[in-house]
């Protein structure tokens, strides 16, 4: 995950001097994670250079549909891994190219950690949606959009292949069960600075660094309804760094917020 060497630097310095830190993009770290089993979630997609680096993550809202969140996308190109649930074993993995010249970044985008962090990637091939792995599941689908706000507090789940605490990089895809706050709740636990707007939703585990930094820029913060469908209810945005040392919430793009402006752009770049 790309390091944002400014935010850091100013947050290492704020926390040395025991002051507050500083907001800036997550490291790309799922603290305290634990493995997800094969084909759980099919949505998420490894967003890496031509080299194969892993960058940021998105999800897959559609076949040729990717959502992930605008700070990721600076390179002129992308690989789109899906259904990577192990680093070393490509098996069921598919592979897509994308261009700079197919993605749409949010216009009120300031370019820097705070709102409108979310954007649009789209791919020339769709992902085969039909595709069913030798274990007999289903390793790329599609992720919902939530039809409703989420109030209050409730349950979800974070996923990605970021360091974990020991700052190693796993070879597994990676889960985190959270706490997902809403704006107000969210609101009252950051400090009085705050950068979060009402098109934000955190995670918040008070005491741990558990909800904090959590996982790859740009992948999916799920939410699951009683009968188990998989809603997106964020994007991984932004945190206060250090990661490991912050005692305030995760931020996230609320989904929920752009619905409209995804659904008036999901056509594009249509083929």
């Amino acid at each position: 995950m790309r390091q944002f060497v400014l935010f850091l630097a100013l947050a290492v310095a704020a926390v040395s001097a025991h002051t507050i830190a500083q907001p800036g993009f997550p490291e790309g770290r799922i603290i305290n994670g634990y493995e997800a089993q094969p084909g759980e979630a099919p949505y998420i997609v490894s967003l890496q250079s031509l080299e194969g680096v892993s960058l940021c993550a998105a999800s897959i809202i559609r076949a040729d549909v990717l959502l992930t969140a605008a700070h990721c996308l600076t390179k002129d190109y992308y690989l789109a891994v899906a259904a990577g649930h192990s680093r070393s074993n490509p098996e069921d993995t598919q592979v897509r190219k994308a261009s700079i010249t197919r993605q749409l970044i949010h216009e009120s985008y300031p370019g820097k950690a705070g709102p409108y962090d979310i954007a649009l990637l789209f791919l020339e091939t769709p992902f085969d949606l039909n595709a069913i792995s030798r274990d007999g599941f289903a390793p790329v689908s599609t992720i919902a959009l939530p039809p409703k706000n989420l109030p209050g507090t409730t349950s979800g789940t974070l996923y990605g292949w970021g360091k974990d605490g020991s700052n190693g990089q796993p070879d597994t895809l990676q889960k985190l069960d959270v706490d997902i706050l809403d704006y107000e709740t969210c609101l009252a636990a950051m400090p009085e600075d705050s950068k979060l707007v009402d098109s934000n939703v955190c995670t918040h585990k008070a005491g741990t660094p558990d909800g904090a930094c959590n996982g790859d820029s740009g992948g999916p913060l799920i939410s699951r309804s009683a009968d188990g469908t998989a809603y997106q209810v964020g994007v991984v945005s932004w945190g206060y760094v250090p990661c490991t040392m912050t005692k305030y919430p995760s931020v996230y793009t609320s989904v929920y917020a752009f619905t409209s402006w995804i659904n008036q752009h999901i056509n594009d770049y249509s083929n």
